[in-house]
């Protein structure tokens, strides 16, 4: 920051325009409030002028100046009041009533410069002018070039007026020493302030610009914290599909059945059916492995369809065997889901040339049932399953065998 020249700090055009309103404003409510203090000043300056005359209405010199100044005051305040009162129009045009404050300014300083050559003859100094500049430096925010602007007329009115009012050449002398002095500390005081006015300002953009970046920056990464996790999510559910026959895949039934299971504290009746379409490497030897492709596809549809809303879940298991949860089911009902799947695969009729025991593609089924209460245990109603499938083959396979446990021998837990 420099006292003596430009900021260090530059401001673009936007923020400068902003930065020269708010200093007009502070300087609108800095005036509003010396205008009221020194026209009560001036009041009693007249009550005590009036006093030590001894006449109501004195009419002097220091009289005329606490009136005009007390004139000059309540002018101010007309044209503050104004101000604050118009449209926006109005408003919008601050800088030319900014201007109108530093006329303000100007002719207070004058009236201080005036006063303090008429004490000349009574009291020799200079403490009206004195006062009234120190009082616009420390309160009055304006670039350097116009508070020279501002000192320029009273202090030129000052300096020449000091010999024609003040006979004693060495208290001029005097004079121009001290009041040079005392200026340039006012002047200097007038940077520091706006400068640190200047300053804050700066620091106030920067850190709002910075917290509506940082701002941003959170709300991007919100947006991209959620893309990921729709994206995550995609890919779980494209982990636990299987893509050739678009049912769940093995990791997705385990994850169906963690779910079921931990949704309560109790066992659950798990009823799992393995299903094996029969004789299928013979079929793609002899159609090929695009046709096979279309023969899983069908058959999960068909096991799809065949499933009851809420009651379990169809998926691929692997190659050519598919497998079947369900939940709560008696084994009647499960009996019957598992003939009905394979009875609508038989009904396709896809053609399959090298079956020995059917035209058409037909499946064959392996059920099992029993109280679980973690995954282990349904992995061994998995097995049970698995077995009553190889069972089902080696009686002749396009048929459902049930795990003897499955009618109900077991007992809940």
């Amino acid at each position: 920051m420099k006292l003596f020249g430009r900021n260090d700090v530059v401001l673009s055009q936007e923020k400068r325009e902003l930065l020269e309103e708010q200093i007009f404003k502070e300087n609108m409510q800095q005036c509003k409030l010396f205008a009221r203090i020194i026209s009560v000043f001036e009041l009693v300056l007249l009550g005590l002028h009036s006093m030590s005359t001894k006449k109501i209405f004195p009419f002097d010199f220091y009289s005329a100046m606490y009136f005009v100044l007390f004139a000059v005051c309540a002018g101010l305040l007309l044209f503050v009041r104004w101000y604050e009162k118009g449209d926006e129009k109005r408003k919008a045009q601050f800088a030319l009533y900014h201007n109108g404050l530093r006329i303000f300014i100007v002719c207070f300083m004058v009236w201080g410069a005036v006063l303090a050559l008429a004490d000349q003859s009574y009291y020799g100094n200079v403490m009206a002018f004195a006062i009234n500049i120190m009082c616009v430096s420390v309160r009055f925010l304006t670039p350097n070039r116009i508070m020279l602007w501002l000192y320029s007329l009273p202090v030129t009115v000052l300096y020449i007026g000091l010999p024609f009012f003040q006979p004693s050449s060495a208290i001029v002398m005097g004079h121009y020493i001290n009041l040079t002095l005392f200026i340039f500390f006012c002047w200097l005081t007038s940077r520091m302030v706006y400068n640190g006015y200047y300053l804050n300002f700066y620091n106030s953009m920067l850190l709002t610009e910075t917290n509506e970046s940082l701002a941003l920056k959170i709300a991007e990464n919100e947006q991209m914290n959620r893309e990921l996790e729709r994206a995550n999510e995609q890919l779980k559910e494209l982990s636990l599909m299987d893509e050739l026959s678009q049912i769940p895949n093995r990791r997705g039934l385990r994850e169906y059945v963690r779910q079921v299971l931990a949704a309560g504290d109790q066992p659950r009746r798990l009823a799992v059916l393995m299903v094996d379409i029969d004789y299928f490497k013979q079929f793609n030897d002899l159609y090929g492995h695009f046709e096979g492709d279309k023969v899983i596809q069908t058959v999960a549809r068909v096991l799809q369809a065949s499933m009851h809303a809420g009651r379990g879940l169809a998926a691929r298991f692997g190659g050519e065997e598919f497998i079947v949860a369900v939940f709560d089911a008696e084994d009647e009902f499960v009996h019957k889901l598992a003939e009905g799947m394979r009875q609508a695969v038989l009904e396709q009729q896809l053609p399959h040339g090298s079956s020995p025991i059917s035209r058409y593609v037909t499946v064959s089924i392996g059920t099992a049932a029993r109280w679980v209460a973690t995954e282990a245990a349904a992995e061994d109603v998995k097995e049970k399953a698995d077995q009553a499938l190889y069972q089902a083959k080696l009686t002749g396979r396009n048929k459902v065998e049930m795990e003897q446990l499955a009618f109900g021998i077991q007992l809940h837990p």
